[in-house]
């Protein structure tokens, strides 16, 4: 049998190319996919941000020993870098600032922690339960620094509602040592330095203004306080509904805008509504709430005006053309003048009459601009004035299961709750619920009661100030037909 390797002599080569063996590489280069592999640290939050603040090895392995008690403001990953930037200062004012009584230690939290693992744990000094429980210690105190500058940056970014920062020690003598050295220093600080929190940009912006519906009322205010002309104010309106795309409550923004610049400017008062209009015709429930009669009274003089600007109103409705109506509200206080035909011959009969008919004559036109005038003041003379806007048709079906049985104030509170992105502070539904004539337990029991059984858990819950609702229960409750 012949040798596969053998070259057979009959075939002749005739390319002149000569032999080029193939290249395979070095094999050893080829990368190896298992040699990526998992770094378990980067999870840490020295570790995740050392780049992006900057920080010293130091800070690095501090921040690596804590966390953040996760909720829906430090993640937004704005605030979260705004926290920790306020954190690192508030340490460094500490250390530097905050001298320890015992000179054996480099800073106060060093001495807080030896006296900590003192009155609470009583360990031996250099054992192996007091060196973890030192080490524990000092997390559990920068753990806690670090809530303390979360409140802070929320109460510069208009976040009424705070975070628990009780300390994890109760021990009388503790919390008076650690009150004394850190907290009552810090809050001064805290404070004074608040300047450099940087503010919130427009994405996160949006993202507080959807989980904190009334927000928007505090940036409101300074526009108010600030007001200098009716195209200013109009403009950093806009601005506010801008950041508030998201935010349910955003019609109430223009509504009350327009009830303030009422007295201000009549026309840009006009437009403002018709823009709360547009967003309230927009929202899943048409609410159509009136200005106030004083506010009315002030915009209208006449009974025309009154009905022209129901006539936008009407027409807007049906058309949803938001560009004619705001183009009709411009124009709604513009002067009507008639055109006037001079008659010649009429002229010169008037001028022939004698000066007992001129002054009947003129006794008869007194009387007519007197009449006139009279009109003009009708509107204003009237108890009551009310924009009458048309009513539209609403489905009668209900958005929420019809086994749940639901009351229609039950219905209408779960509408509140929804409206207020499903937290409301216990002191602000204790009122709505007093103007409803009913108990605030007992109200709230109710709904849980006739929940429970979709639902196999509780609706409505209480938590710090607030009363809170589980958005995916309330998911479960809608009428999806």
């Amino acid at each position: 049998m012949q040798n596969d390797n053998t070259i057979d002599d009959s075939i002749i080569d005739v390319s002149g190319n000569r032999e080029i063996p193939i290249d395979f590489g070095n094999i050893a280069s080829v990368p190896d996919s298992q040699s990526n592999t998992y770094d378990p640290d980067s999870w840490k939050i020295g570790q995740k941000y050392t780049r992006k603040l900057s920080l010293s090895e130091a800070q690095t392995k501090m921040l690596d020993k804590m966390s953040f008690s996760g909720n829906v403001f430090n993640e937004i990953e704005y605030c979260k870098v705004q926290i920790l930037k306020q954190f690192i200062r508030a340490v460094e004012y500490l250390f530097e600032h905050c001298i320890p009584v015992n000179k054996s230690y480099s800073t106060v939290v060093d001495e807080l922690s030896e006296i900590i693992v003192c009155l609470r744990y009583n360990y031996r000094k250099d054992s192996l339960n007091y060196n973890y429980t030192y080490e524990s210690v000092q997390t559990e105190i920068f753990n806690h620094i670090l809530k303390l500058c979360e409140n802070n940056v929320r109460d510069v970014y208009g976040i009424k509602r705070k975070i628990n920062t009780d300390f994890n020690y109760n021990h009388p003598d503790i919390l008076h040592q650690y009150n004394r050295k850190v907290v009552s220093k810090l809050q001064a600080f805290l404070t004074e330095n608040q300047h450099q929190i940087l503010d919130a940009d427009y994405k996160t912006n949006i993202i507080l203004n959807e989980n904190n519906t009334n927000r928007w009322k505090t940036k409101f205010d300074e526009i108010k306080e600030d007001y200098s002309n009716p195209l200013a104010f109009e403009r950093e309106i806009f601005r506010l509904t801008e950041v508030n795309i998201k935010n349910p409550s955003a019609d109430a923004i223009f509504f009350e805008a327009s009830k303030f610049v009422a007295e201000h400017d009549k026309t840009c008062a006009l437009k403002l509504y018709i823009h709360y209009l547009d967003k309230d015709l927009n929202s899943p429930k048409f609410d159509q709430r009136q200005l106030n009669k004083t506010v009315q009274k002030s915009l209208f003089s006449t009974k025309e005006q009154l009905s022209d600007f129901e006539k936008i109103l009407s027409e807007f409705i049906t058309d949803r053309n938001l560009d004619n109506a705001i183009e009709k509200a411009n124009l709604l206080y513009a002067p009507k003048r008639k055109r006037i035909t001079i008659d010649p011959e009429a002229i010169k009969n008037i001028q022939a009459l004698d000066s007992e008919t001129a002054g009947i004559l003129g006794q008869i036109l007194n009387e007519e601009e007197s009449e006139d005038s009279v009109n003009a003041e009708e509107v204003s003379n009237q108890q009551e004035v009310t924009i009458t806007i048309p009513q539209i048709q609403e489905s009668h079906s209900s958005k929420y299961l019809d086994e749940l049985n639901l009351s229609a104030i039950q219905k209408e509170i779960l509408d509140l709750f929804e409206k207020q992105s499903f937290n409301i502070l216990q002191a602000d539904f204790e009122e709505f619920i007093k103007t409803k004539g009913l108990f605030m337990g007992s109200t709230i029991d109710s709904i849980n009661e006739s929940c429970y059984e979709t639902l196999d858990d509780i609706l409505v819950e209480e938590e710090d100030e607030y009363f809170i609702i589980n958005t995916n229960y309330y998911k479960k409750l809608l009428n999806n037909d």
